[in-house]
């Protein structure tokens, strides 16, 4: 049986350069979000340092909430719109099993070889009288870090692979556009469903059964992974708006006016309003707004100034994926490093990443180096 096959997102005389640069700068984000957790004053890092002033570590947090709301939901965007391609190359058998093979088996290796290390610090941290032997910790624990991403992934990935196994890809249609309005209608929509998600599991909620630390966006990770695979069915990706930068931008003014509304008031994790109130509605849709603007404005702007591909570029994105793996006991390591180190926060933060980054990059060179490693990384 054949399988259909759609336009492709560029000419397939060559790699998605653009696509590869801001998957690097997307990882180089994910590392700067957790060496913040570790200074910020959010206290959900393994070895967090708590500061003395707490307005200083203020601009971690606002660079933490802004991450947050699009950085991982443009990560699913980009996996979803690239499934359809690598399943139709494949099939929906060994699509799965491929995607068992790259993303079960580094989520098994971190799991067994790097969550201790990660985990350790927040083990030490507990009263000796209370935190038992290590190994009923870590059976009991069920903090995986930001093998989240992965887990998650894995889940989309195969539920994918069945769809298309019960429901074969449709004829490919004439690459199509769409209209600012679309971008606009999407992000409200996938507000108004977050918020009704949000009152049950509201933002800041662990799921100890999945090891979610940000439940409260599944909404949008669903979204956008399927939107991806939808954009790659009907060619959205190559054929954005003219102007998908200023509507980004657009996007983002709008999702400032909704936070000014009453969308701040849901900031408040000690004390938050009531699960119904309109503030969560309005957090919502400043969260997608805002989310839903700066994928645009990445997309367009890596499309048009981030096009090329050079030694460096490609040392980075080779890496990427495995640096995703190993940059969290990475950080651990460079938190532990600098604490005797008296500095204000965002200081120590640009330091810490100072450190981390070129040493997850460096880590994930040297064992990709194995060929056991390289086949999955």
């Amino acid at each position: 049986m054949t399988t259909a096959t759609a336009p492709p997102l560029a000419p397939a005389t060559g790699r998605l350069h653009h696509l590869d640069n801001l998957r690097v700068y997307l990882t180089f984000l994910v590392v700067a979000h957790h060496v913040a957790l570790g200074y910020g004053n959010l206290g959900i890092w393994p070895n967090w340092e708590e500061p003395e002033n707490a307005a200083g570590a203020l601009p971690l947090d606002v660079f933490v909430l802004f991450n947050q709301a699009y950085t991982m939901g443009l990560f699913f965007l980009l996996s979803g719109a690239f499934a359809p391609p690598a399943l139709d190359r494949r099939g929906p058998g060994p699509y799965a099993r491929e995607r068992l093979r790259r993303l079960g088996i580094p989520f098994l290796a971190f799991l067994i070889l790097l969550r201790p290390l990660y985990t350790l610090p927040e083990y030490l941290g507990r009263p000796a009288d209370e935190r038992g032997p290590y190994w009923q910790y870590y059976l009991t624990e069920s903090n995986i870090g930001p093998m989240w991403f992965v887990e998650v992934l894995l889940v989309f990935s195969l539920l994918y692979a069945w769809f298309r196994a019960v429901r074969p890809a449709p004829e490919p249609a004439p690459p199509q556009s769409l209209r600012p309005w679309h971008f606009a209608a999407f992000a409200v929509a996938l507000a108004l469903v977050s918020w009704v998600w949000r009152m049950a599991v509201p933002v800041g909620q662990f799921v100890p059964v999945l090891g979610l630390p940000s439940a409260a966006y599944l909404p949008q990770y669903v979204a956008v992974f399927c939107l991806g695979a939808l954009a790659f069915r009907r060619g959205w990706l190559a054929n954005l708006p003219r102007r998908a930068g200023l509507l980004g931008v657009g996007l983002i003014l709008a999702s400032l006016l909704a936070m000014a509304f009453s969308g701040y008031a849901a900031l408040d994790l000690e004390d938050p309003p009531p699960a119904v109130s309109t503030a969560h509605l309005g957090f919502a849709l400043w969260d997608s707004l805002f989310a839903v603007g700066a994928i645009l404005i990445l997309l367009r702007g890596f499309e048009r100034f981030a096009n090329g591909s050079g030694p460096l570029a490609r040392f980075l994105s080779a890496n990427a994926y495995g640096v995703y793996l190993v940059h969290a006991p990475v950080i651990v390591g460079a938190v532990a490093l600098l604490a005797p180190v008296a500095a204000p926060p965002v200081v120590k933060f640009l330091l810490a990443f100072a450190v981390a980054a070129p040493v997850s990059w460096a880590a994930t060179a040297a064992l990709r180096r194995i060929p056991a490693v390289r086949s999955v990384l």
